[in-house]
């Protein structure tokens, strides 16, 4: 397994304990909203996960690579 989806899969399980700690909480609260605030974590960890999981697969794999020895607005295009 490459380092790069190491990566991704350790953030995975961080995003896990972070959905399953923020569970813990929502569990301790006695109030009738309950199952809305267990949607709102579970929606809330998914979501964030998805956009994270996303953001960080552009950056393994990017398509447009940076190119050497050129900056914008220098006057040299190749």
């Amino acid at each position: 397994m490459t380092p790069q989806w190491r990566g991704l899969i350790n953030g995975t399980v961080v995003y896990i304990a972070l959905g399953v700690v923020a569970m813990f909480f929502v569990v301790c609260i006695s109030k009738p909203a309950k199952p809305l605030f267990i949607t709102s974590v579970v929606l809330t960890t998914v979501c964030t996960w998805m956009l994270w999981a996303c953001c960080y697969m552009s950056q393994m794999y990017p398509i447009l690579y940076p190119v050497m020895g050129s900056a914008p607005g220098d006057g040299h295009h190749e």
